[in-house]
């Protein structure tokens, strides 16, 4: 037991420190941060001091079922962390003091049910509230995913730094996580404790790594702006002439083009251009353009200067990094560019 003590001691300071050093490198050292690191870097704040608290377990007179349910209670509140995070990605801005403190309403309940009868159905039912919990936020939150990459797919070229794609994997290894925080919170050990510290420690690793360039699109305020231009409409011509008319004005070129850029340029509308793209041409914004780029430029540019490297061509072709660029070249070749003449 002693033995087995001193490695979640162990693993409790390593994973505290973990999270106060990133924490200290968002809020102090790093000056220039987004609102999304900002929000991270408290998060990180906040599991350093969730994972402080736990050093009082690494005590063996401490290693109590009373303790460890209070532990449990307290670290519950975790869960709200997640959905911070999960909203603040997909609707930038939501993250108000006056929200978590609705949101933490259920959590002090059970907290203050439990003070007043200590008792084991009091930790159960708070279980199940939490698995329910848990649950609800990453369903809600794939929803929200889900209808945030298909909004900048049909409003942006250069998603680079928008795109949350990268949220897949962390969805699975919060599943993961939790489902590790779930045993600890059943069967009391210290190496399953040892476990979630890992998981916990890989799950927000990721999410830094992921995440770090990431500045989330405010879908709700682009929807409410009108344009300027009156609509009309370019559902009349076929695909071809439209595409001739984009490509002799080159506008697929400007690496940060929008629909709304594309729209105005052709003396029309987002709306009507965005019906256009989905109908006629039947395919998103991001795709149509990405197409463009590779058959008008980039191939043709390959053909005429195989001196020329794929990092040039890539950005001649209107292709904000050389990963998009080879992305979308195998997508619409269904080969690699290395491959492509051979």
């Amino acid at each position: 037991m002693t033995d087995g003590l001193n490695i979640s001691a162990f693993f409790i300071g390593f994973s505290t420190a973990a999270f106060a050093l990133c924490s200290f490198f968002i809020l102090v050292l790093h000056k220039e941060r987004t609102r999304f690191q900002k929000v991270l870097g408290w998060i990180m704040a906040v599991w350093a001091v969730w994972n402080l608290k736990d050093i009082i377990i690494t005590f063996p007179e401490m290693y109590t079922e009373r303790v460890l349910d209070w532990i449990m209670l307290i670290d519950g509140f975790s869960a709200l962390t997640y959905t911070v995070f999960v909203f603040e990605a997909t609707m930038p801005r939501w993250t108000k003091l006056r929200k978590i403190i609705a949101l933490s309403i259920p959590f002090a309940l059970f907290a203050i049910a439990y003070g007043i009868s200590p008792s084991e159905t009091v930790i159960y039912a708070y279980t199940v509230f939490l698995w329910f919990y848990a649950w609800g936020v990453v369903i809600i939150g794939y929803i929200k995913v889900r209808r945030y990459l298909n909004y900048i797919r049909l409003n942006y070229s250069n998603i680079d730094n928008i795109d949350i794609s990268w949220l897949k994997p962390v969805f699975l290894f919060a599943i993961i996580s939790q489902l590790s925080w779930l045993l600890t919170s059943l069967y009391a050990s210290v190496y399953v404790d040892i476990l979630y510290y890992f998981s916990s420690l890989i799950l927000w690793g990721m999410v830094l790594y992921y995440s770090w360039h990431f500045q989330p699109v405010n879908i709700r305020v682009e929807k409410s702006i009108p344009s300027t231009i009156a609509p009309e409409p370019p559902l009349g011509l076929s695909k071809e002439a439209f595409v001739n008319m984009v490509v002799s004005k080159e506008l697929y070129l400007n690496k940060d083009l929008t629909l709304g850029d594309l729209a105005n340029a052709l003396k029309t509308n987002r709306t009507y251009m965005g019906k256009y793209l989905n109908t006629v041409c039947e395919q998103p914004f991001y795709d149509f353009i990405n197409q463009l780029r590779i058959e008008k430029k980039s191939i043709p540019l390959m053909q005429e200067h195989p001196e020329y490297t794929l990092e040039y061509i890539a950005t001649e072709s209107g292709f904000s990094s050389i990963s998009t660029f080879r992305r979308a070249f195998y997508k619409f070749t269904g080969k690699t560019p290395s491959q492509y003449f051979d």
